[in-house]
């Protein structure tokens, strides 16, 4: 008997570490969208407000380049507020990068509310390495 509440109190402690852990976006959608143009990629971090009311959060729009060959590592941070009205699409930030045959570029896009919780995110990954 013992054994069995062992299981299931671990068992709820993972279920809710990962029921906490999801970033739900039932109001607020982070998008990232990039442009590949001839060398380089041009990376648009975007906010959809998905309800019928006015929405405010915080971004940060993070662009990590790494280079295994040549051992290199850039990291460009772009940070703001926006407000959203009702059903708006906004563009928040734009960066555009060199981009490599060797190169992996992670880009993350947060939005955080006034008690600094993440309430959106995207993450797009380009160059990806096999492993």
């Amino acid at each position: 008997m013992h054994f069995i509440n062992r299981h299931i109190t671990i068992f709820l402690m993972l279920f809710a570490v990962l029921a906490y852990g999801q970033v739900p976006q039932d109001k607020i959608k982070a998008k990232i969208e990039i442009e590949k143009v001839e060398n380089s990629v041009k990376i648009t971090g975007t906010a959809e407000n998905l309800t019928d009311v006015i929405r405010s959060a915080a971004y940060r729009l993070s662009v990590i380049k790494n280079n295994d060959k040549s051992n290199n590592q850039s990291n460009n941070e772009q940070v703001g507020v926006f407000t959203l009205q009702p059903n708006e699409i906004q563009k928040l930030s734009t960066s555009q990068i060199n981009l490599a045959t060797d190169d992996e570029v992670i880009v993350l896009l947060l939005f955080y509310d006034e008690d600094k919780q993440i309430v959106a995110k995207d993450r797009v990954v380009l160059g990806e390495k096999k492993r």
